[in-house]
């Protein structure tokens, strides 16, 4: 299954000549935590500016007016393709230590981030289904048990 699958929310980008107070707005609007740096286009991506990002800056005394996002945009961005695995997604992740990644098509195009939160939900769940089959599983133990106590002390015996 395709990692966009498996994302909640659609990608939200942003401009790098956009200001630390446009896009603490615009994730405001959007209820995300982080934005895709990219062009005008919203297709070629640059970067991934956070929450965390815009406090860091703040902290370090940028006005949140005047300074923009493209200021944080770091050499290498890590993206993942759609055809990737959710192993690739989370491999990716551990390695480089980030908690998103942007999903490119095979044009390298922006089609969707996925987030560390989105695999969690996923992983929720997976765990909450082979939870339900093992709570079947002990639910027809119990009718076999319950069965050989009427007929007697156990079948095929």
């Amino acid at each position: 299954m395709p990692l966009l699958a498996f994302t909640r929310k659609p990608v939200v980008t942003i401009q790098p000549e956009a200001t630390i107070l446009g896009a603490a707005r615009r994730m405001m609007e959007h209820c995300v935590g982080a934005l895709v740096i990219s062009d005008s286009s919203g297709e070629v991506a640059h970067g991934i500016v956070t929450d965390r990002d815009l406090l860091y800056m703040i902290s370090e005394g940028l006005d949140p007016k005047t300074a923009t996002v493209g200021c944080f945009v770091q050499p290498e961005l890590y993206t993942v393709r759609v055809g990737d695995s959710i192993t690739d997604a989370t491999d990716a992740m551990r390695k480089y230590g980030v908690r998103r990644l942007p999903i490119l098509d095979a044009a390298d195009r922006l089609v969707g981030l996925v987030s560390l939160d989105d695999l969690l939900a996923l992983l929720g769940r997976e765990l909450g289904d082979v939870a339900g089959v093992l709570s079947e599983e002990l639910e027809h133990e119990r009718r076999i048990e319950k069965l050989r106590a009427q007929v007697g002390g156990g079948v095929g015996q």
